[in-house]
């Protein structure tokens, strides 16, 4: 074909190729014309970046198959096609010598999928390659025309012919990709506002932005529990971060920023970007999409990811908001059987269907780092609270009050009541095993009695203070004290300072003023006496003495104390000081600790 006509040729060419803006008819269009325009094309292939794998891949062929060329995914100095992307510079490649060399490294398993698209192995005799650059001279593709036959030399003006394709290409496809990116962001604007317009549920967006995306998404909690998940690949990932990648979880909700996570499904590798869900107020849950490791995460899918979370922050935001107000309400009615109004609570089908009732309390242990943290973590701390409380079917009311937080708990008829009894414990340890795991703030639990009639609900709930009254008095204290076991501590937990130090000085003074003169054990020996119920053998071993020096030393007790120890009220009265001189001394333990 002479000059001329192949100039002409040119301008149909690219008055064709800039006649519509559909990418796949951008290439169809340039490769028949180039084939047309160019003596010897036997067949043609245009190979461009994917930016995700950064990799070249066949987008459309003629004389090829092109099912098995896009197995064939070259690096950006693999083959012919490699060698003039990475040098971004026009090849001839005169002989099927030249052809062969620089297709020498082609990686060995791509000769099989390279030979089913040829029909049969053959390596061109000849080949012109050219580079597709964009406005910023960077590489996005290679346009390559051989020749099978070797009837015919591809010349200079062959090789001028085709760069001036690919410059004209590069133009057309890079309009196309401008509009199918325009197309494609309102396509995400329109489904994610129609969504948003119909106040879609979660489950709803999540399916959507997955079908935008092409990838799996899951919504997680704050406490990374998996609110919904548009596949069994993205839920599989949710549950593998929670039990394996917890730090990653944490950086996301405790920095409040973009995180990506590779991860292996079934054998097969993922990276899992993880995205916080958030308002002003915080740190409301995750959004998670999880995709083949090979691939990435472009401008668009961004955007959708944005657009989507800001979706998603009002839908959790409400539903946040919809648990608080049904915790206050629970709290308001709790403060109202407090004051001995029942009124409210008669009406609720709670009080149809419950059969024992109990009080608790629990007090949290302040922040060292002053009022300001504390109150961040109290707040987190209650939305742990409602989410345990999810998790549990039987009915709780919950009243807060500054550090504090008054229970009631109702049973139904079908749970026995030690069933009921152990379950309250159960969600107690379950919340301390979660503090423990988000690093919220410590505390202690005190259970009243449980009572049958909601009018006694008084009693349990004073119980339940009493018992967190003698854990601030104890050193170590356990994390849950019931009322049952507070034995005869119930008596004097309220008392008089001065009245409890002049009965224990009246009772045991004279034992404590003797060991501190003879460096003796006496009040020691007389503890666990009345632990081992008086049996002197148990004493003994207890103390690692022999028996005789237990008899010993309970003849000195009693002669100090002028006691006879067969006097059943004298010996009661004289464990009730020790108990009442321990309670002393822890308590002053702990306030010289705090």
């Amino acid at each position: 074909m002479n000059t001329e006509k192949q100039l002409l040729s040119l301008v149909n060419a690219a008055q064709v190729l800039t006649s519509t803006l559909d990418i796949n008819q951008v290439l169809e269009k340039l490769m028949s014309e180039v084939l047309h325009v160019i003596d010897g094309a036997d067949a043609g292939v245009l190979f461009m970046l994917n930016t995700r794998t950064n990799r070249l891949i066949a987008k459309h062929a003629i004389g090829y198959n092109l099912a098995y060329l896009k197995k064939i995914h070259l690096a950006s100095n693999e083959g012919m096609t490699g060698k003039v992307f990475s040098q971004k510079k026009a090849f001839r490649f005169h002989s099927s010598d030249d052809v062969t060399e620089s297709m020498s490294d082609l990686f060995p398993l791509y000769e099989e999928d390279y030979t089913k698209a040829v029909g049969d192995f053959a390596y061109p005799k000849s080949a012109v390659c050219a580079p597709l650059l964009d406005k910023y001279n960077s590489c996005i593709g290679v346009l390559t025309i051989v020749n099978f036959s070797g009837d015919t030399q591809f010349e200079n003006n062959d090789l001028m012919m085709l760069q001036a394709f690919a410059n004209q290409s590069s133009i057309a496809i890079e309009n196309a990709k401008l509009f199918t990116q325009n197309e494609r962001s309102k396509r995400i604007y329109d489904a994610l506002t129609r969504v948003s317009l119909t106040r879609g549920r979660l489950s709803d967006m999540t399916d959507t932005l997955a079908s935008l995306l092409g990838q799996p998404v899951a919504i997680m909690t704050d406490f990374y529990d998996v609110l919904v998940a548009s596949s069994t690949t993205a839920k599989h990932a949710a549950e593998f971060l929670r039990e394996q990648r917890l730090e990653d979880l944490n950086s996301v909700v405790q920095q409040c920023m973009q995180h990506q996570v590779h991860i292996s499904i079934e054998q097969e590798m993922y990276v899992s970007y993880l995205f916080p869900i958030h308002t002003e107020r915080g740190v409301l849950g995750m959004l998670l999409i999880t995709m083949h490791d090979y691939l990435q995460m472009d401008p668009l899918d961004l955007f959708a990811v944005e657009q989507a979370s800001a979706l998603f922050a009002l839908q959790l935001a409400e539903q946040e908001k919809e648990l608080e107000i049904s915790f206050k309400y629970d709290g308001y009615l709790l403060q109202q059987l407090l004051n001995l109004d029942f009124n409210a609570f008669y009406k609720r089908q709670e009080a149809q269907q419950t059969t024992h009732f109990l009080c608790a309390t629990l007090q949290l242990q302040e922040n060292a780092y002053g009022v300001v943290q504390t109150k961040k973590q109290q707040q987190q701390f209650s939305k742990l609270l409602y989410r345990v409380t999810r998790l549990f079917s039987f009915s709780i009311f919950i009243s807060e009050h500054d550090l504090h937080y008054h229970f009631l708990f109702m049973n139904s008829p079908e749970i026995p009541v030690e069933q009921f009894k152990e379950r309250i414990q159960q969600f107690f340890e379950l919340i301390d095993k979660d503090v423990k795991k988000y690093n919220s703030l410590s505390f202690n639990v005190g259970l009243g009695r449980l009572f049958e009639s909601i009018e006694n609900i008084t009693s349990s709930h004073r119980d339940a203070k009493k018992c967190i009254d003698y854990l601030q008095t104890l050193e170590q204290p356990p994390l849950i004290l019931s009322y049952d076991k507070l034995g005869p501590y119930t008596l004097f937990l309220n008392n008089d300072p001065q009245e409890t130090a002049e009965y224990i000085e009246m009772k045991l003074g004279s034992i404590i003023k003797y060991d501190n003169q003879h460096k003796t054990d006496l009040l020691y020996t007389l503890k666990l006496y009345f632990a081992h119920n008086q049996n002197r053998k148990q004493t003994a071993e207890a103390c690692f003495v022999h028996i005789n020096t237990i008899k010993y030393r309970l003849q000195t007790i009693f002669s100090l104390l002028d006691i006879d120890e067969k006097n059943g009220q004298v010996m009661f009265e004289l464990n009730l000081a020790l108990y009442m001189q321990s309670n002393v001394l822890n308590a002053k333990l702990a306030k010289t600790n705090k």
